[in-house]
């Protein structure tokens, strides 16, 4: 592949005869219960928000399949490939007493070769906002991952590796190369307590990278140095680095046995290993140092720029390459984008007005009669179910009040609940159109 190798070849089989097992529209799956499945020891990621999803799941239901390989083993028999935060969610409604949470569909994988494994886990959690100890972790576990499977003559699913390992890496992530290089950097040179302020948030990205630039012992000073718990900022970093080249050249002048612009030729003695080889050039190469204030990484003529550097803040020639690049489809998509966002605000003003003007103080209790199915009649009367679905074209409001009357085998049975509303939620994602959920408050229940 002249163009190297991309993700988008891996997951589009179409044009590979010779994949193993093509990806299809439609896959196997399987009701399992959550009690069968088991953490997966390879998935790195950062579980947080799991109260917040589970009260989600509740609401709306699961919205997506967990993805399962069959390994059966003393934790479990299904190992989670995606969806461990899902899965822990419906654990926690489990624990809450909601046993209708106890058995999720899930899609059942082939199983794979354990590197492919973990490229497919970071795959599926392209979508997840993930902090920056998990980037870190990610770009590591992908470049280990796919220089093993390239060096064995592995493929993923089905596709052989060509190209560079670094832009898989950055294809897969949805990042620069240039940015995958000096996460590398990081992952290799910084010290471990560097890394783990980087992790936590105490520090930049980009001080962390420009540290990584320094050897071992100018790092161990730089953090003797801030023995109070405080970060390096990076003009601290920079100041370092310019102040210790200050004095290499210095003493490389008075040490130095030939001429100003003279070349120094390697001693006879020195190893091969030791010489630098201009025909040999390492597959992971760093990057040209970026700084976050630097227009040049995102300016279309980047390629053919001989001036550019990370401290630009201001450029006469400087074309943003996303926009130029922008097709007409992309533009009137925009357009229309914007168009929509603002008739979306102009109407939300207008009902926030309206709202206003009919505020339940202003207005009689309405009463909604609804029908309700005899297998939930029980769940809604005992408390259990709080909440119901329904498609809002009676004018729900909060404050009004809703009898449900039980039907079974399409008769009434004469039994009825009522319950005011406490609580309107009409968008949400994954809510269909026209339809809002209701949150009810137990008034009094009837039997004939």
């Amino acid at each position: 592949m002249a163009a190297g190798w991309s993700v988008l070849d891996a997951i589009n089989k179409n044009s590979k005869a010779e994949a193993e097992e093509k990806p299809k529209a439609r896959f196997r799956t399987r009701d399992i219960s959550i009690d069968r499945m088991y953490s997966n020891d390879k998935n790195f990621y950062s579980m947080e928000d799991i109260e917040k999803l589970a009260d989600t799941i509740q609401a709306v239901g699961l919205l997506e399949n967990i993805a399962v390989v069959y390994d059966p083993c003393e934790k479990g028999e299904y190992r989670i490939v995606a969806g461990e935060r899902r899965w822990r969610a419906l654990k926690k409604l489990l624990e809450r007493g909601y046993e209708e949470f106890k058995i999720a569909t899930c899609q059942i994988l082939t199983p794979a070769e354990e590197h492919e494994e973990m490229v497919q886990l970071i795959i599926a959690n392209a979508y997840r906002t993930k902090n920056t100890k998990d980037i870190l972790e990610e770009a590591k576990q992908l470049k280990e991952s796919l220089q093993y499977m390239k060096e064995n003559n592995l493929t993923l699913c089905g596709v052989k590796l060509d190209g560079k390992i670094r832009d898989a890496v950055a294809n897969i992530m949805k990042m620069s190369s240039t940015k995958i290089a000096q996460i590398n950097s990081i992952n290799n040179n910084l010290l471990p307590e560097f890394k783990e302020k980087l992790g936590n948030g105490e520090m930049t990205f980009s001080a962390a990278y420009e540290l990584s630039g320094m050897t071992q012992e100018e790092q161990t000073e730089m953090l003797e140095n801030h023995e109070n718990g405080s970060s390096p900022t990076l003009k601290e970093v920079r100041d370092a680095k310019k102040k210790e080249e200050s004095d290499d050249e210095q003493e490389a002048v008075s040490d130095s046995d030939t001429l100003p612009g003279q070349m120094k030729y390697p001693d006879d003695n020195e190893s091969k290993e030791d010489q630098i080889q201009p025909d040999q050039e390492e597959e992971w190469q760093q990057a040209h140092p970026e700084s976050i204030i630097s227009l040049c990484y995102s300016c279309q003529r980047y390629s053919e720029c001989n001036v550019k550097t990370g401290t630009c803040n201001h450029c006469d020639r400087y074309i943003n390459k996303e926009e130029a690049e922008k097709t007409d489809e992309q533009k009137y998509n925009e357009q229309q984008d914007a168009i929509d966002r603002e008739t979306k605000r102009k109407l939300q003003e207008k009902a926030d007005q309206e709202k206003m003007e009919h505020l339940p103080s202003d207005r009689e209790t309405k009463v909604h009669n609804v029908k309700l199915g005899a297998t939930f009649f029980e769940d809604v009367k005992s408390g259990r179910k709080s909440f119901e679905l329904r498609k809002n074209d009676r004018g729900y409001k909060e404050g009004d009040m809703i009898t449900l009357h039980e039907y079974k085998d399409g008769s009434e049975t004469g039994r009825c609940i009522t319950k005011k509303i406490v609580y309107i939620l009409e968008e949400f994602q994954g809510l269909k159109e026209g339809y809002c959920i209701l949150g009810l408050e137990k008034i009094e229940a009837r039997e004939v």
